[in-house]
C-alpha cells in the first residue's frame, strides 16, 4: 500500500508533470506561496510538490510544505546526470544514500571538494525490484547533490572517482536533510537525462579553474545552442518515459 500521506517532489515543472499526468482530481493548494497539488490515483490521494532547482531553494520549499501539510513519506522523482559511465540514457537509479558536496570548500578544484553530509534513503532495494519487475532498467546507487550544474565529462569523472556516486543532481541531499530532521522517510528515483560522456551541458558546468565572469564568457562562446537544446530534449524525453513507467507501478502497487 502507498504510505499515507505520500508527497512526490520534483525540481522542475516538466518532471512533476510526469506524476501529475498519472493523477486525476488534481487541485492546486494555497500553501504559503509554494507550488503544491493534491491528486488521486485510483482510491489513493497524494501531494505533488514543485520544489525548485538547487539545494537551498528546494530545502526551503520542503520545509514550508512540511510545516503546513501532514506528510508521512516523500518520493523525490526526476532526472539526473550520470557520473557512472556504465549508466545509459533513460536508465533509472534508485537512491541508497544522498551525499552533499560541501559549500565550505566550494571554489576549490572539484577533486578537493569534500562532503558536508550523507543521508540514507528509504526502500531502495524494494523500489529497484519494483522497477525491474516492470521491465525497466534500474539499479541502486548513491546520489551526489551539487549546488551547481555538473555537465562536463571531465568533471563527472572526477566526482565519480572521488565520491563513488552513480548520479549527480541539485536537490536530493538537501531534501533528505530536511526530511530526516522531520523524521520522515524519503526515497529517490532518478532517470538518466545525460550520460557520463555527454557534453551538451558542459558550457554550464562548474569549472574550478574559472571565475564567474570567465564561466559566463565560456558559456556564451560555446555556441551550438539549438543542437544542445535538441539533444537535451531527446534525452529528457527518454528519461521522462521511463520515469512515468516507474511512477505508474509505484502508485498502483498494493491496490
Amino acid at each position: 500500500m502507498l504510505p499515507h500521506m505520500l508527497l512526490i517532489a520534483s525540481a522542475l515543472a516538466e518532471e512533476l508533470e510526469t506524476a501529475l499526468n498519472l493523477c486525476s482530481h488534481r487541485q492546486k493548494l494555497g500553501c504559503r506561496g509554494v507550488s503544491v497539488w493534491t491528486g488521486a490515483r485510483g482510491k489513493k490521494t497524494l501531494y505533488l510538490l514543485k520544489a525548485g532547482v538547487g539545494p537551498a531553494r528546494s530545502a526551503a520549499t520542503l520545509e514550508r510544505v512540511l510545516a503546513a501539510l501532514r506528510v508521512t513519506h516523500i518520493l523525490v522523482a526526476g532526472y539526473a546526470g550520470a557520473l557512472d559511465p556504465g549508466l545509459k540514457q533513460g536508465e533509472l537509479v534508485i537512491g541508497e544514500r544522498a551525499d552533499m558536496l560541501s559549500n565550505e570548500t566550494w571554489g576549490a578544484p572539484l577533486g578537493e571538494i569534500g562532503l558536508s553530509g550523507s543521508w540514507p534513503l528509504a526502500d531502495a532495494a524494494e523500489l529497484c525490484s519494483l522497477a525491474t519487475a516492470a521491465g525497466l532498467r534500474a539499479r541502486c546507487g548513491a546520489v551526489l547533490t551539487s549546488p551547481c550544474i555538473i555537465g562536463a565529462p571531465a568533471h563527472k569523472s572526477i566526482l565519480h572517482l572521488k565520491h563513488h556516486a552513480c548520479v549527480v543532481d541539485m536537490e536530493t541531499a538537501a531534501l533528505a536533510r530536511v526530511a530526516t530532521g522531520a523524521s520522515i522517510p524519503l526515497s529517490c528515483v532518478r532517470a538518466i537525462s545525460d550520460e557520463a560522456g555527454d557534453d551538451f551541458l558542459a558550457p554550464f558546468s562548474y569549472d574550478p579553474a574559472a571565475g564567474k565572469l570567465q564561466r559566463a564568457a565560456k558559456a556564451l562562446a560555446s555556441g551550438r545552442w539549438v543542437s544542445r537544446y535538441s539533444r537535451w530534449r531527446e534525452r529528457s524525453l527518454a528519461a521522462r518515459r521511463n520515469l512515468s513507467g516507474f511512477l505508474a507501478c509505484y502508485l498502483d502497487r498494493g491496490k
